[in-house]
């Protein structure tokens, strides 16, 4: 009878783990998928209209079919700007320096756009052209991404598969947790009074994950899940990209309020 008693004890111990737990399935297609990546700041006097542009993408016949946002908030600007932009990091400034200098750019700035690697100087004329051609090719890589939450943690298993030699030697797994529909007040600095209802938000930057020459690989991770983040606005994504050219291969995006 008291060993009975333990293992239901032990049971309902487990129970809300067991209920907690959550499951998110999905994998890429034949169509590649262009990637943007904007680098901002609520610092930035410019940034809340390229903000607004981008957002309104989808308005413009480019949805989430065609293409991926990206948005890093950079740490440089918190001690210029007169406002500490709280969901800025090193990490995201340190992306952006390395697209810089893959495309051979001496400096980096506010608001800067990469769209599958490539700098985009003139945003409002090239973004939608560039997206439209990326979309065109063949992708040169393949994603599968699992991902389960069990308790206060996200695992995160990917499959990826590239194609070509020099792709094989050259290419690396980035992972990144975004967010939409966060609302934060500026009280400082250039955006004074504003509002922001940020979108694409990067929450997390993982990578470079190694690839296997042979072209199949297998990684998997642990991302603790923080206080602040709300995972039915939140997606997990995989970038995979040549460091030789800074081309990236192709991209997957899955939403994590899609519940399996």
């Amino acid at each position: 009878m008291k060993g009975i008693f333990k293992n239901t004890i032990w049971i309902l111990l487990l129970l809300p783990i067991l209920v907690s737990a959550q499951t998110w399935k999905a994998g890429s297609g034949d169509k590649q998928i262009a990637v943007l990546e904007l680098f901002t700041s609520e610092g930035c006097g410019l940034c809340p209209a390229a903000d607004r542009w981008v957002h309104d993408l989808p308005n413009q016949g480019i949805t989430g079919e065609n293409l991926i946002i990206l948005g890093f908030h950079i740490d440089y600007l918190n001690d210029k700007k007169g406002w500490v932009d709280r969901f800025a990091s090193p990490v995201f400034s340190a992306r952006q320096r390395q697209q810089a200098q893959i495309n051979l750019a001496q400096t980096v700035y506010t608001p800067e756009f990469f769209v599958s690697g490539e700098v985009i100087h003139l945003w409002k004329k090239h973004v939608k052209k560039v997206v439209q051609a990326v979309n065109k090719f063949e992708p040169e890589a393949g994603i599968e991404l699992i991902v389960s939450q069990q308790g206060n943690e996200l695992v995160i298993d990917s499959h990826i598969g590239v194609k070509g030699m020099e792709n094989r030697a050259y290419s690396k797994l980035y992972l990144a947790i975004t967010e939409s529909d966060i609302s934060s007040k500026v009280s400082g600095g250039d955006n004074a009074g504003v509002t922001f209802n940020h979108q694409n938000l990067v929450r997390k930057w993982l990578g470079p994950f190694a690839l296997d020459e042979s072209g199949e690989t297998d990684v998997s991770t642990l991302v603790q899940i923080k206080d602040d983040w709300k995972l039915e606005n939140s997606h997990v994504v995989a970038v995979v990209q040549n460091l030789n050219d800074g081309f990236v291969l192709q991209a997957l995006e899955l939403p994590l309020a899609a519940c399996d």
